[in-house]
C-alpha cells in the first residue's frame, strides 16, 4: 500500500532507490499491480522525478480510470512541469 507523502520524506536515499527499484520489479512482473504503481509515482515525486511521475499515473488511470489518486497526482505532476518550464 502507497506510504504518505511524511512517511516517504524519512527514508534515507539508498532505501529510496531500493525501494524505487523493488517496485519496478514489481511492475515488471504485473504491470497491473496498482498499489505498486501508485507508490512508485508517489516517490517519484517526492524526488521531483515529475516525468516518470507523469507516466505511472496515466498508467494507473488506463487500468483504473476513476483513480482519484492518481488524477490528484496528475495534477500535482503537471503544476509541477508548468512551474519548471515557467521558470
Amino acid at each position: 500500500m502507497p506510504q504518505s507523502s511524511e512517511q516517504l520524506q524519512s527514508l534515507d536515499a539508498n532505501e529510496w532507490t531500493r525501494r524505487i527499484w523493488r517496485l519496478h520489479d514489481a511492475l515488471k512482473i504485473c504491470p497491473t499491480d496498482l498499489n505498486a504503481r501508485c507508490e512508485l509515482a508517489l516517490l517519484l515525486e517526492e524526488l521531483e522525478e515529475l516525468e516518470g511521475a507523469l507516466f505511472n499515473w496515466r498508467q494507473t488511470l488506463a487500468y483504473d480510470p476513476n483513480n482519484l489518486k492518481a488524477w490528484e497526482g496528475i495534477g500535482r505532476c503537471r503544476e509541477g512541469l508548468r512551474q519548471t518550464r515557467g521558470a
